[in-house]
């Protein structure tokens, strides 16, 4: 068996620990250590799954193999760049970066020192995807819905890179189809940023997608809606159910007998650690992840011509309004 491969986190608040318990977890890793500028809360990880926690990126850099990279998105490009320089394979979580610009310098950077970059858009690889892709054929519309109660965990940017982007990423790999168009619509609710939006993407195959995220409802929803030329398919990506209708015949001739119901329950997985486990394996063999730097830096495209789209509809709204009324102020 080959040696495992010594890893890192950095970043250790809500989404690192989980990241630091499943290479703790893993047999084809090693946790070697934990970076956090908080030392309090890097010694308590590093003393729950067994590593060695330090305070920059200089203590690991010759120690590991690869690292993932769950900080505030803000500081995602200057961290993962300090890896990739350094040779060290890199998983960062969602958003890549935090501009475009940014993102397309990682992944440069990245394919020129033959590392892997990985993005931690963790809805590829959950099972509901998975079945959903499966399922699905000739997508002609898309409706999803993910919408959440307010918290403090993820304002420091807007909610269509706090938790739309989840639902863009996933649509464009399943239409797999150029993005041609955007319009939508939004606005800051409690917080600094836009807190609740609603976005129309018009792909070059003809598809369209309908999507909506907010951070200020009363409940968490994850929905996804799939009309195709003859299937329609609802995923409830938090249930892990899918239901729907699918053609089997000619309903003009047979009536209701030609279109069949279907109920599909979804084998429960941990996401993070199919995510974590595609990482490793890439490292391994050379081979591609589900989710690269290009993949990555498509859907922080697509979210920024979005978040265009918002602030001149915003502009609009502004200027029918009087000066103590602005709108997104």
């Amino acid at each position: 068996m080959a040696d495992p491969i010594r890893t890192a986190v950095v970043g250790t608040g809500y989404f690192g620990r989980f990241h630091a318990n499943h290479y703790a977890k893993n047999p084809r890793a090693k946790l070697v250590a934990v970076v956090d500028t908080d030392a309090a809360r890097g010694r308590a990880v590093a003393e729950e799954f067994g590593a060695e926690s330090v305070p920059d990126l200089a203590s690991i850099i010759g120690r590991v193999d690869a690292a993932s990279v769950a900080v505030p998105t803000p500081l995602h490009y200057d961290v993962a760049r300090t890896l990739l320089e350094a040779g060290i394979h890199v998983l960062v979580e969602k958003p890549i970066t935090h501009s475009v610009e940014t993102a397309d310098a990682l992944t440069r950077l990245a394919a020129e020192r033959g590392r892997v970059l990985q993005i931690g858009h963790i809805e590829r690889y959950s099972s509901a995807y998975r079945t959903l892709s499966q399922m699905m054929t000739d997508p002609l519309y898309f409706e999803s819905y993910r919408i959440a109660p307010w918290r403090n965990r993820g304002v420091e940017v807007d909610v269509i890179l706090d938790l739309m982007i989840h639902d863009i990423d996933m649509i464009i790999g399943l239409v797999d189809s150029p993005v041609e168009s955007v319009d939508a619509v939004g606005t800051p609710v409690l917080g600094r940023n836009v807190d609740i939006a609603n976005a129309r993407i018009t792909f070059a195959s003809g598809c369209v997608a309908n999507v909506t995220a907010s951070r200020v409802s009363y409940k968490i929803e994850r929905r996804m809606r799939v009309f195709g030329r003859s299937h329609y398919l609802n995923c409830d990506l938090g249930e892990g159910k899918i239901f729907g209708y699918r053609l089997r015949g000619d309903p003009m001739t047979e009536g209701l007998a030609a279109i069949a119901t279907e109920t599909h329950e979804i084998p429960k997985q941990d996401s993070l650690a199919n995510e974590i486990e595609d990482f490793l394996d890439c490292i391994a063999t050379g081979r591609k992840p589900l989710v690269d730097g290009r993949a990555g830096s498509e859907a922080l495209r697509v979210a920024s011509r979005i978040n265009e789209s918002i602030e001149d509809h915003l502009r609009q709204v502004n200027s029918h309004l009087g000066p103590h009324t602005r709108a997104g102020e």
